[in-house]
């Protein structure tokens, strides 16, 4: 295979902190069904791979310039501790359909059911097992055998008006506007808003908030019980201009924290 020389990258970290849920684990590689699909294995500094080298790059943001994100995350005593143990956890670039839909998948479930959800849906809906296209996933009947649950209405009526068009304009939008677009989709919160905006449209300033953010935002930082609202203003004033990132890694060291 070919390999690419990587640094301040960690593979494994990056696919499996909560981020992406379109993947299977294959040894020590991972098969990632995005776009064309690749196949990635890190070795240490060298990352092997079956696909097209610079979708692998930009969908793995490998291009990034992390230095700038690396001292921003030390300055803070939770941030850097995160840091410390999960180094190399990069923010993917994803498809901004896919990932819309996943998140939609992910309201009140966990990671084992939103993989059989998407499994289903790419094999119901799209062309040779891969996800399926804007505007395809059309028969609300199919999507409940999907076991989609609550969500199927969701992921139907968003089918309806989502199409090429409306994803240009929320990819050119800034955060506050295109946030604003996506709630306006049914079934869609703050939450899953930020998620979108942060993994598939780069707004780095975004800061989604679930269970375990909040308690440590409130644990650790503000020190009673607060509101979703009183949370966000607060992280993205602190760890602006990456807001996004501290919540990763705060997220991330959290969820496994033992």
């Amino acid at each position: 295979m070919d390999f690419i020389r990587i640094k301040d990258f960690n593979l494994q970290h990056t696919i499996e902190s909560g981020q992406i849920f379109n993947y299977e684990k294959i040894n020590d590689g991972y098969l990632i069904k995005q776009g064309k699909g690749f196949f990635v294995e890190q070795k240490g500094n060298k990352l092997y791979y079956k696909g097209n080298k610079n979708f692998i790059i930009n969908f793995l943001s490998l291009d990034e310039n992390f230095e700038s994100i690396k001292t921003h995350l030390r300055k803070d005593k939770k941030t850097r501790e995160a840091f410390e143990k999960y180094e190399g956890l990069r923010i993917l670039r994803q498809d901004l359909w896919e990932c819309l839909i996943s998140f939609v998948c992910s309201s009140a479930s966990n990671i084992p059911k939103i993989k059989k959800n998407i499994k289903l849906l790419s094999e119901k809906f799209g062309v040779n097992g891969k996800f399926p296209q804007v505007g395809t996933i059309n028969n609300l009947k199919l999507i409940q055998e999907c076991k989609t649950g609550f969500r199927a209405k969701y992921i139907y009526e968003i089918n309806k008006i989502v199409n090429k068009n409306w994803i240009n304009k929320v990819k050119k939008a800034n955060y506050l506007k295109a946030k604003e677009m996506l709630i306006s989709l049914p079934g869609i919160g703050e939450k899953i808003a930020d998620c979108v905006c942060l993994f598939a449209l780069g707004h780095y300033n975004s800061f989604p908030i679930d269970v375990w953010i909040k308690r440590i935002m409130e644990e650790e930082y503000l020190k009673k019980k607060s509101s979703m609202n009183e949370i966000q203003k607060f992280a993205q004033k602190k760890f602006s201009p990456y807001a996004g990132y501290s919540q990763q890694y705060l997220y991330h060291w959290r969820r496994l924290k033992k």
